[in-house]
């Protein structure tokens, strides 16, 4: 029994280890030429997304990239989460250091949460949706931000998934399992959305000719983007009141012709 827990402790340490390791490398990838164009189209959506969402309170889990989308947002307190260290390698500058499993934040007092990636590189992402359900205040939004599987960038995840090379050997969760996910936890999924169709090159010069192609995909094959939003709202169901059951029941015992009789008699308490 010992030996199946030590086993089982150190398949998630693993699995824990190989999701920080991802993280760092995806934020290296960024600042290639086809990480900074993908990451120009994600900031653009994200401002547009943002702009509309308003509170007190935005909570930013494992950001892999820069912040600059923050700019149009209304809600000026903003909370940076991660799982990293300070005394690790990994370059990131969190404000709030805490797992994404088990957030150190009172439930219902968030805004807004934003996941850039977070799922894709995630160990358990299902868990991470179900801490960003009870952080969120109701009607409070989360914007994902995932890879799309159904896509060029998909096709070569399918064929390097076992090389090791970010982004292509992450998660690409498709856009269907997280729809069910945010379902089941009661989210109203409010939009969803799919940007930069370009091909996953890494030349500047090509990747430029092929800038045409955004325009192209959004209106001939929408659903092939590179990347997916979601923009989901936390729904509270409300109580209806029910008549107590009692209060039913005590009409159906009334004896068939009690009410005929009673109004006979009243009729001749009158003619009296």
């Amino acid at each position: 029994m010992t030996d199946k827990i030590d086993k089982k402790q150190k398949k998630l340490k693993q699995r824990y280890q190989q999701s920080l390791e991802a993280r760092r490398l995806l934020r290296s990838w960024y600042q290639t030429p086809l990480g900074q164009a993908l990451l120009a189209s994600e900031n653009k959506e994200l401002e547009a997304a943002l702009a509309n969402i308003f509170g007190y309170h935005l909570l930013r889990l494992s950001e892999h990239h820069s912040s600059s989308y923050l700019s149009l947002s209304p809600i000026r307190h903003h909370i940076l989460s991660d799982v990293c260290s300070e005394s690790c390698e990994y370059d990131c500058n969190p404000g709030v250091l805490m797992n994404a499993h088990n957030l150190a934040i009172a439930s219902d007092s968030i805004d807004a949460v934003i996941l850039p990636h977070t799922l894709d590189v995630d160990m358990n992402p299902q868990q991470v949706l179900r801490e960003t359900d009870r952080v969120l205040v109701p009607e409070g939004k989360a914007v994902i931000l995932n890879f799309n599987p159904w896509s060029s960038w998909g096709m070569r995840h399918f064929f390097n998934v076992w090389h090791g090379n970010v982004p292509y050997s992450l998660r690409f969760i498709s856009l269907m399992r997280i729809k069910d996910w945010l379902t089941l936890l009661g989210f109203e999924i409010e939009v969803v959305k799919t940007i930069f169709y370009r091909l996953p090159l890494s030349s500047p010069v090509l990747l430029n000719k092929l800038g045409f192609l955004e325009a192209a995909g959004a209106k001939m094959w929408p659903a092939f983007g590179s990347v997916y939003l979601i923009v989901a709202r936390k729904q509270v169901s409300t109580l209806t009141p029910v008549r107590p059951r009692w209060f039913l029941r005590s009409r159906s015992r009334v004896a068939p012709g009690f009410i005929e009789t009673r109004n006979d008699n009243r009729k001749r308490f009158r003619n009296e």
